[in-house]
């Protein structure tokens, strides 16, 4: 593939890929270095890419597989989570790192209550479940790509959604009733 092709690539797929990578890091700088090894493994393995199917959806398989895998090496290798609660208030270490956008107070803990709240669901969730939420409902990809991407049959893309949206509504709910 030659140079130009693969910058189309990048073009086409990085702003994606990046939304699907913040998706399941839950931090930008681990997204971005996600985006760019997937990207590298993907020029690497280019060969393994069946034309007749979307480049999207491969690529975005090749991007959860590193996710998996790296996730699969940190825990081996700290065997603690980064999510457990740092004491009596459920906050934990990604919750007190400080937002670097700046903005006033007040629309940030608008928006931070509700979306520490979903991060919290989310988190609690499987990776595959969290990967399934992130691709359908805020990716918008669909049912098809999304099953290309998990590598299951599409009815059984069906099942996985229903119970992660179950799942995460569940949780949700139970986070509320806690506070």
């Amino acid at each position: 593939m030659t140079r130009m092709n693969w910058e189309a690539l990048i073009d086409a797929n990085a702003n994606k890929a990046y939304c699907f990578a913040m998706g399941l890091c839950g931090n930008e700088d681990e997204a971005k270095e996600l985006v760019q090894e997937a990207f590298i493994k993907a020029m690497d393995r280019i060969d393994t890419h069946d034309p007749s199917l979307p480049f999207e959806a491969w690529f975005l398989t090749v991007l959860k597989h590193l996710y998996l895998d790296g996730m699969k090496k940190y825990e081996k290798r700290h065997g603690q989570s980064l999510d457990l609660p740092l004491d009596e208030s459920g906050l934990t270490v990604a919750d007190g790192v400080a937002d670097i956008q700046e903005m006033s107070l007040l629309d940030r803990l608008e928006r931070e209550e509700n979306a520490r709240l979903v991060r919290r669901a989310m988190r609690a969730l499987t990776p595959d479940a969290r990967a399934v939420l992130l691709m359908i409902d805020l990716e918008g990809l669909s049912y098809e790509r999304t099953a290309a991407v998990m590598g299951c049959p599409l009815n059984t893309l069906r099942s996985r959604i229903v119970r992660a949206r179950a799942a995460l509504k569940e949780r949700l709910l139970a986070l509320e009733v806690a506070l």
